[in-house]
């Protein structure tokens, strides 16, 4: 299984050799075996990369990200026809019920609300936020059609990183800017996992936006999340900025331990053995063949 992730801080040029990426950078060249390779991240505007490249990152479904001037994740380059199965996977997705996405979406919101108090538990935060957290967990019904996700939320973040803190997508603060980033790199590992598998990102369970190309990408990063919320928590300011290095440690985020099926993976095999997971469950209609992270803490 793949495991390497390679950051492109400056410009440079990336080729194929064989079956191998190669880094050049000035005089000096740089041979990676694409077997190794997960994610390529190019952190600046001013990397060529070859055309042989990118259909061969495609064969070997390695995912490759493009920053944009501000360094954030803005481009995602996936194979979405790379499995040989592609066609009966994909009716297979369309047939899925609405009565098997609301459950399904129920117990994926309800994981999310556990590894949330999780969180707050190995942080030993206030316990009464914790107690009121959990009876939400325990009342979430068929498709969160109650919100008990967006009420959870605030009690949440208000208790991990303040209450003047105001969770959004626009990189207004320290805060926000590290969770956008972080939830990025996760969102990207999702898509590029589930175009692997056969799936299509665009056909969601819990999200469904028309305009948006990922729904099934983001209903499955819901549970993995608290891993980046408990490192914004812990190493980021209100006041700082997002420094580079702070990106470069929320990439590795993706390389730390956490708890999955009763054993401890790393987050990007944990990403893996929970979309095989999500596929069987939903393809056989029965919800307990989901394997999913039982916290959020990883280290």
């Amino acid at each position: 299984m793949s495991w390497r992730i390679v950051y492109i801080e400056e410009g440079e040029e990336l080729r194929l050799y064989l079956d191998n990426l190669k880094v050049i950078k000035q005089e000096q060249e740089i041979l990676i075996p694409l077997s190794d390779i997960h994610t390529i991240m190019v952190d600046n505007t001013k990397t060529i990369v070859t055309g042989r490249l990118l259909n061969k990152l495609t064969e070997y479904h390695i995912l490759l990200i493009f920053c944009d001037e501000i360094h954030h994740p803005n481009v995602f380059a996936l194979g979405l026809y790379s499995h040989y199965k592609v066609h009966g996977i994909l009716m297979r997705q369309l047939s899925w019920t609405n009565e098997l996405k609301g459950e399904m979406w129920r117990k994926i919101i309800k994981i999310k609300i556990d590894n949330q108090i999780s969180i707050l538990q190995y942080l030993h935060r206030d316990n009464e936020i914790i107690n009121k957290m959990r009876t939400l967990s325990n009342n979430v019904d068929f498709g969160d059609e109650s919100n008990r996700e967006g009420h959870a939320a605030k009690l949440y973040f208000a208790t991990l990183l303040g209450e003047r803190f105001r969770r959004q997508r626009e990189a207004v603060d320290a805060y926000n800017a590290a969770l956008n980033y972080g939830y990025s790199i996760l969102r990207a590992c999702l898509a590029r996992t589930l175009v692997a598998y056969g799936l299509h990102p665009a056909f969601g369970i819990g999200h469904r936006n028309q305009f948006n190309a990922f729904n099934l990408a983001d209903d499955c990063m819901e549970v993995f999340r608290p891993i980046i919320d408990l490192w914004v928590s812990m190493t980021v300011s209100e006041s700082e900025y997002l420094s580079r290095d702070m990106k470069q440690n929320l990439i590795r985020r993706l390389s730390a331990k956490i708890d999955v099926g009763g054993q401890r993976h790393t987050v990007l095999n944990a990403i893996d053995l929970f979309v095989q997971s999500f596929l069987n469950a939903m393809n056989n209609n029965d919800l307990n063949l989901l394997v999913y992270p039982s916290d959020g803490v990883a280290v």
